[in-house]
């Protein structure tokens, strides 16, 4: 059952929902994400999500993010303010979410670790990357504010 099933809630409710959001959707392009036809945009992602009363991720059918785009959309958060918040520029960021790769210093990977709230196994999970013990950091050495 979907969520918008288990709510109770009609498309056109939902429609009607999203649009007093500020996210215009047409009946049809509901019906679209549910057969799986077409994918809903980040913004309309977000909104759905308040809308049906659930995580970002019920939507996406991830239980556990494993990549940064994943990690990033089970927060709410857009590329362009990842990268902000990183202090790098939106379209290298958009390149590691594509490459799965990472390639911040370590001033920037603290801050996307904070930003998306990840340890450094996840981080180097999402990338690809050793996080054993003894194994090369994903990018140069993160800094922990000590000397």
């Amino acid at each position: 059952m979907s969520a918008r099933q288990s709510l109770g809630l009609s498309p056109q409710q939902v429609t009607e929902q999203m649009n007093a959001c500020g996210v215009p959707v047409d009946i049809s392009v509901i019906h679209a994400w549910e057969v799986g036809e077409y994918r809903p945009t980040e913004d309309e992602l977000f909104v759905l999500a308040d809308v049906l009363w659930c995580r970002t991720t019920d939507l996406m059918e991830i239980q556990d993010p494993r990549t940064l785009r994943e990690h990033r959309l089970a927060r709410r958060l857009t590329a362009a303010k990842v990268a902000r918040s990183v202090g790098m520029e939106p379209a290298a960021y958009e390149r590691a979410e594509e490459t799965h790769s990472w390639t911040g210093d370590g001033r920037q990977t603290a801050a996307l670790l904070r930003v998306l709230d990840l340890t450094l196994h996840q981080l180097a999970r999402a990338t690809g990357q050793p996080a054993a013990p003894g194994a090369a950091p994903v990018t140069g050495s993160v800094r922990t504010g000590t000397r």
